[in-house]
């Protein structure tokens, strides 16, 4: 699906591996993301995954989690989570997480209807990429969230739909 001139994203399926498996953060913020192995070695239910495409090329990935709001319970009903964000480290510093954090409220707008909000969580000390999702219209609840792997996570929400 096209959304803004040269970001695209693709719907990927556990198969479709080899299309991203070239793609790889800085190893410092794997800590924060994961790796694409990791992506797609999970055994989660209602997970979508999807490439970022620029000029053709997969340049980044990230998980879309349909069961957020049962699994956390800073999520409500009609939320949307975005989970391991990752633009691959030859490609970072072009502006591509700017377009696809532009680009992805409209593309989710239309994959997913009932959508309401898209949320996230991000580390209190990865403040590149706090303001990175600030910067791209998110709003910080307030809310911590201290089950993540690196330490506690703002929680950060940005409305899809009409409260």
């Amino acid at each position: 699906m096209t959304t803004r001139p040269g970001i695209e994203f693709q719907r990927l399926e556990k198969s479709d591996h080899d299309l991203v498996r070239h793609i790889e953060v800085a190893p410092e913020q794997i800590v924060y993301c994961g790796t694409i192995d990791m992506a797609f070695a999970s055994q989660e239910d209602r997970i979508d995954l999807y490439a970022i495409r620029a000029a053709g090329a997969a340049v980044g990935f990230f998980k879309i989690d349909l069961k957020y709001p049962q699994t956390y319970g800073f999520a409500h009903y009609g939320d949307l989570g975005l989970r391991a964000f990752m633009i691959d480290y030859h490609h970072q510093g072009r502006g591509i997480g700017r377009a696809t954090l532009a680009a992805l409220p409209n593309a989710l707008r239309h994959l997913y209807p009932g959508a309401r909000a898209l949320v996230l969580t991000v580390n209190i000390r990865n403040q590149i990429a706090v303001r990175s999702y600030l910067q791209a219209g998110f709003v910080d609840t307030g809310d911590i969230h201290d089950g993540g792997l690196a330490g506690p996570q703002h929680v950060m929400r940005l409305p899809l739909r009409p409260a």
